[in-house]
């Protein structure tokens, strides 16, 4: 399945035209990701393969004359180099054969390994030679999320209207001193290597209220509800010449999302890359330059939502049945991930073929619904609560 960026209708065409086009990865944790390719490599029915394309266990494929191929796990921790001619064969025990010979791989660095970027243009940033490289996304937001209950006695100066407004202004100020706990408790703040900002939101001030309950009045007291947000910014402190590398463990959640290039023409494929600095859950969107959005992960065929801290997740991945190929209405293409420490809010999609599911509201709508996430207060403390990160990555696709 090809995907085109810039619209559903296209998607919904293609759907019988290149189903077979594209190769689908398998289940195994032994595929290998296609990285470059000089020459001819074909797959076993004779179909030429490009880059960013999944090998599968138990699967033949041929290299012809003088063809050079490099080849990589999903995780990126290992690379393999092969010459053509020859038959390359990918054992299900994770062996990599060429004409009957095993070929040694090549460990390379992680991700998380090195040190931060300031500029990264004109560099391709998911390539094998710069995996040091840390991803500065275009758009960043950073935030902490509560649900709180706010409660305001009565007394004879005070009438129920009073009463609500003061137990919700309390609310509001309990959110915000959970996210300070919550921030001044991780480690690189603790220890003076970063600080934050709390940012105001307009008129709203400090905290925004996601969601509100109002309980009314029972034994003299009134009582609210609140799912709160309290966005921040990270900066290095006064003493570090630059901020530690983000997506270190011991950093605030941090999700990079990124494709290898920042500008595509029409024919080639775009992969995302995605990797968090500890456990999370995430959704990762496109929005076309009309505005279509298009949810990329979880999708029909890759429905979990939850993603394990420092490996490297591509789309399309294993298991998705389509490929993602620049095709009509050029522009700037979003890829925006929501990421958080708990389970994201339910938004309401729609299938939109090849497993991909589509989004008919506004991306303020898609950004409130999927903040109605559940957090469970622990015990009677102030540090109970959600790390909520959002990032934009944009690249531009060309005639």
């Amino acid at each position: 399945m090809w995907l085109s960026l810039r619209s559903i209708c296209i998607v919904l065409f293609l759907i019988s035209v290149v189903l077979c086009a594209a190769p689908v990865a398998g289940k195994n944790p032994q595929g290998l990701q296609v990285i470059v390719i000089e020459g001819q490599f074909l797959d076993s029915a004779g179909r030429p393969l490009e880059e960013y394309d999944y090998l599968q266990p138990g699967h033949e494929y041929r290299l012809l004359s003088e063809v050079k191929v490099l080849l990589s796990t999903l995780n990126g921790s290992k690379t393999y180099q092969a010459v053509g001619p020859g038959a390359l064969f990918l054992d299900h025990s994770g062996i990599v054969l060429l004409n009957g010979k095993a070929l040694e791989p090549k460990d390379q660095y992680p991700l998380l390994h090195g040190v931060s970027a300031a500029t990264t243009a004109g560099q391709k940033l998911a390539g094998i030679p710069l995996r040091q490289l840390q991803v500065v996304p275009d758009e960043e937001k950073r935030s902490s999320i509560h649900e709180v209950a706010g409660y305001a006695y009565l007394d004879n100066n005070t009438t129920p209207r009073k009463a609500r407004a003061e137990a919700f202004s309390i609310a509001k100020r309990q959110a915000l001193e959970m996210a300070r706990v919550r921030l001044e408790s991780n480690t690189l703040i603790k220890n003076g290597k970063l600080e934050y900002d709390f940012i105001k939101s307009g008129a709203e001030g400090v905290v925004t209220v996601l969601a509100q309950k109002d309980l009314g009045l029972k034994d003299n007291r009134y009582h609210v509800w609140i799912r709160a947000e309290v966005k921040y910014a990270l900066k290095p402190s006064k003493k570090q010449k630059e901020a530690p590398q983000t997506l270190f463990i011991q950093s605030p959640l941090t999700v990079k999302v990124w494709t290898p290039q920042k500008e595509y023409h029409k024919g080639q494929k775009v992969v995302v890359h995605m990797m968090g600095n500890r456990d999370f859950y995430a959704r990762i969107m496109n929005v076309d330059s009309e505005g279509t959005i298009t949810q990329l992960l979880p999708n029909d065929y890759r429905s979990n939502s939850r993603f394990t801290g420092g490996t490297l997740y591509r789309v399309p991945g294993e298991g998705d049945r389509f490929a993602i190929k620049v095709m009509n209405n050029y522009g700037e293409e979003r890829i925006v991930v929501y990421a958080s420490e708990t389970p994201l809010g339910r938004v309401e999609t729609l299938p939109a073929g090849a497993g991909l599911r589509g989004y008919g509201g506004t991306r303020d709508q898609l950004s409130r619904d999927t903040r109605a996430i559940k957090v469970v207060p622990v015990g009677n403390g102030l540090d109970s609560g959600s790390g909520f990160y959002e990032a934009v990555w944009k690249f531009t696709t060309t005639p």
